[in-house]
């Protein structure tokens, strides 16, 4: 079977593992395949199941809090309903989406491709529909939530009684069916069995960067018979877009490191919450493990992803063609881990609806949470934007 890496474009044939394992890219060492302990059936009822799941986590109670008489509870949209009243309508849009919209499209998209490819159901929709599920991956985050809600929880129970709600307990489930439908899912025989690739067309060819099929390159333009996506010999004006995405990250993280995330209220005395700060007061109160999440996500992460792009789109543009392996590898680790930095986000939607006791206690949003979001979702666009199979092109003769 011919197909191309999406990491760095070589045009290679694999054989289909006939007992559990990997196959790895002979040049950039890139998973083409693994299949140990994955298998469509147990993808299908995975991807079902948290997608059922996702109605009472949505729709029920997540957490209880009682204060001299007075009761509040928590949502997951009653946080994003929050940031909206108080003025922050993007943050609020994004929250929504990546919390709770998407979810529901993601695995719900991924259940209806599975249960197509299950009951043996032919046609190029199929494929469509796989590549968007594929694609909404990275932005439908129930398990990143679970983390921020976890986070939330324990700031809030260091202070008043809180109690998980049966909505909370249905979310802890569907954020770890989540996460084990992705290690369930084997990405490519799902392709194989969408629609089995050609035998390799003569004279010059691209690969189409969602499936990896390889076609004639007369077919540029077009769109990929198998999932429909639109082939590009490279993803365009990559480095020019992915570069515009940095630099205004760049711009936008002293802003989020400087300004506090978050503002409280506590009878009368108003105090700032920065993410250093968050930091240190989960160190004050011996929460050492969610301190050392806080600090990865919040502030080493996105610093990691805004350098690790900008090493990457200056070796394309002065054409360094040094440590290509490594490089790739990067873009590997800056892709899979930029989602984990919303916990922070998360975490003040969860917090924010169950400290409102008026002329006790409130929390509000505030700017530094807007300008952390922002570089979140500009570097995510960008390592999705940046095309790795230019740094290759530039050590092929």
């Amino acid at each position: 079977m011919i197909i191309a890496c999406s990491d760095c474009g070589t045009i290679q044939q694999i054989h289909v593992p006939r007992r559990p394992g990997r196959l790895v890219c002979c040049r950039c060492d890139c998973v083409l395949e693994r299949s140990a302990g994955r298998a469509l059936d147990y993808a299908l009822a995975l991807s079902l199941t948290t997608l059922l799941l996702l109605f009472p986590a949505n729709l029920m109670t997540l957490f209880r809090v009682s204060m001299l008489g007075m009761e509040r509870t928590s949502h997951l949209g009653s946080g994003v309903i929050g940031l909206w009243q108080q003025g922050f309508a993007p943050l609020a849009i994004v929250v929504g989406l990546q919390g709770i919209v998407l979810p529901f499209f993601r695995f719900g998209l991924l259940a209806t491709a599975l249960g197509a490819v299950r009951c043996g159901t032919q046609g190029p929709w199929i494929g469509a529909i796989f590549r968007w599920a594929e694609r909404l991956d990275v932005w439908a985050m129930p398990d990143v939530f679970l983390i921020g809600a976890a986070i939330g929880y324990s700031r809030v129970a260091a202070q008043l009684p809180l109690v998980i709600a049966p909505g909370g307990w249905c979310l802890v489930s569907a954020a770890a069916l989540a996460m084990l439908t992705r290690a369930s899912l084997d990405r490519r025989a799902i392709w194989r069995h969408i629609g089995t690739p050609p035998d390799p067309p003569p004279g010059p060819t691209i690969a189409c960067r969602a499936c990896d099929l390889v076609v004639p390159q007369a077919q540029a333009g077009g769109r990929c018979p198998r999932c429909l996506d639109r082939l590009h010999p490279r993803v365009p004006f990559s480095v020019m877009r992915a570069s515009a995405l940095v630099a205004a990250g760049y711009l936008l993280y002293p802003v989020a490191n400087y300004f506090p995330m978050s503002v409280d209220h506590q009878l009368g005395v108003v105090r700032d919450h920065t993410i250093a700060n968050g930091v240190a007061q989960l160190l004050g109160a011996g929460l050492w493990p969610l301190a050392a999440v806080i600090f990865t996500t919040s502030i080493a992460i996105p610093l990691l992803k805004l350098v690790g792009l900008t090493w990457l789109i200056w070796s394309v543009r002065h054409r360094r063609t040094r440590h290509l392996v490594f490089k790739t590898k990067l873009y590997r680790v800056i892709r899979e881990i930029g989602r984990w930095s919303n916990v922070d986000v998360f975490t003040i939607a969860i917090f924010l609806p169950l400290m409102r006791f008026d002329g006790l206690v409130s929390v509000r949003a505030a700017t530094g949470a807007s300008a952390f979001l922002a570089v979140i979702v500009l570097t995510m666009l960008a390592a999705r934007l940046f095309d790795t199979r230019l740094l290759w092109d530039l050590a092929r003769p």
